[in-house]
């Protein structure tokens, strides 16, 4: 048993861990789009698929309307003023989503299609550049953030079903069930944008690795023994690799950068809605726990709420960080010949890799990096320490 757990790769749990989100996914109403095999290579290719497509359609419109009746009534009559802001901001937050997707849906389905293939497409060239056979998706590290996500996934469905367990009137459980569904799919927007920006760092990832590797063992060779010059054929050869990585980093970075426009506002929408729920979620946790039977329960969503926003910030980080790795290769160090057209084709190639930068700026608000994480950690332990401090003053601790 030991040796076949040795035997199995991270890339391909990683694999595994995505088919399974994506079916949850399609189980909520998010994704309307099917992905079947196609050719005889078995080339994954994203197709439209209008029985899911309605399906989303009707379950979303119908269990956002089931909220609008009969959640939001609720929410609007409460008293406790904490509370209050705690729910509204969750419901305003879940329906913004929801309008997002809708949209998205609707109107942008095509862009939404055309960006899944371009992923896919991006990922069979990726792999046709090299002369190593690779299967699955990514690396170590993706599999463990995989890992995480699947971990939050998971404590949040539970979470959300142990609601159904608090009412025993059939529409009293119909009305949690579509709350369920609307929240659930709203918060699938900062785990594809996990997924999405997590892709764009496996793709730079796999490209760095074949630069580093072969691309860089192909321009050694080229330098030859008592400086005899390469031939033509060799250059000519190792000149079509470099105009090959060229238009890769070109279509990653362009790949990249449409998914970020596409879905950067409700991204942003969902993760300030995160941050602020975990400041408020923790105060009532701190203060006020006597409301609270379970209190591992509640931190437990505290530190999910705080693991969604870390998660989604180290994988855009990561799509950055590897979108610069390159500029650390040396590549200019490899003349390889004397022949001026090769020289200029070595810089051209130098030149655009420093111009194809990834960069993550919502809505050009702020740039998210690892700078982002540190200022969240701080200012929630900060947070902590000053509601902590006023419970004790307040002998509420």
């Amino acid at each position: 048993m030991f040796g076949f757990l040795r035997e199995v790769r991270p890339s391909r749990l990683s694999a595994y861990i995505l088919c399974l989100s994506y079916h949850y996914a399609r189980a909520l109403g998010v994704i309307c789009f099917g992905i079947s095999k196609k050719g005889p290579n078995d080339a994954l290719v994203g197709r439209k698929n209008f029985r899911l497509k309605w399906y989303s359609l009707i379950l979303r419109i119908c269990c956002s309307a089931m909220v609008c009746c009969f959640c939001a009534p609720y929410v609007v009559v409460l008293e406790d003023p904490y509370e209050w802001v705690l729910e509204c901001m969750r419901l305003v937050a879940c329906l913004v989503c929801t309008t997002c997707i809708l949209v998205l849906q609707v109107f942008h389905e095509h862009e939404v299609l055309r960006m899944i293939n371009s992923f896919l497409r991006l990922f069979r060239r990726v792999r046709q550049m090299s002369a190593r056979t690779k299967l699955g998706f990514g690396g170590k590290r993706e599999f463990v953030l995989l890992l995480f996500k699947v971990i939050c996934l998971g404590y949040e469905l539970i979470c959300e079903c142990h609601n159904l367990l608090f009412t025993s009137s059939l529409l009293g459980r119909l009305t949690i069930l579509c709350e369920i569904i609307v929240e659930l799919g709203s918060l699938m927007i900062i785990h594809i944008g996990f997924v999405g920006y997590l892709s764009v760092a496996a793709l730079y990832s796999e490209v760095n690795s074949y630069v580093r590797l072969e691309l860089r063992r192909q321009l050694r060779s080229l330098e030859r023994p008592g400086g005899a010059p390469a031939s033509r054929r060799q250059l000519r050869i190792a000149s079509g690799r470099l105009e090959e990585c060229v238009a890769v980093y070109d279509e990653i970075e362009r790949v990249g950068r449409s998914f970020h426009v596409l879905l950067e506002l409700p991204v942003l929408i969902i993760l300030m809605a995160k941050i602020f729920a975990t400041t408020v979620l923790a105060y009532e946790v701190i203060i006020r726990s006597e409301r609270y039977p379970s209190q591992a329960g509640m931190w437990g969503l505290v530190l999910k709420s705080f693991a969604d926003v870390i998660l989604l910030t180290l994988a855009a980080h990561e799509a950055v960080s590897s979108s610069r790795v390159i500029r650390r290769l040396s590549l200019e160090n490899f003349s390889g010949s004397d022949h001026k057209e090769w020289h200029v084709k070595l810089e051209m190639f130098l030149s655009r890799l420093n111009v194809n930068e990834f960069r993550v700026r919502p809505l050009g608000l702020f740039e998210v990096s690892n700078e982002i994480i540190l200022v969240f950690l701080s200012s929630m332990i900060t947070y902590f320490t000053y509601v902590m401090q006023y419970g004790i003053q307040t002998n509420r601790l």
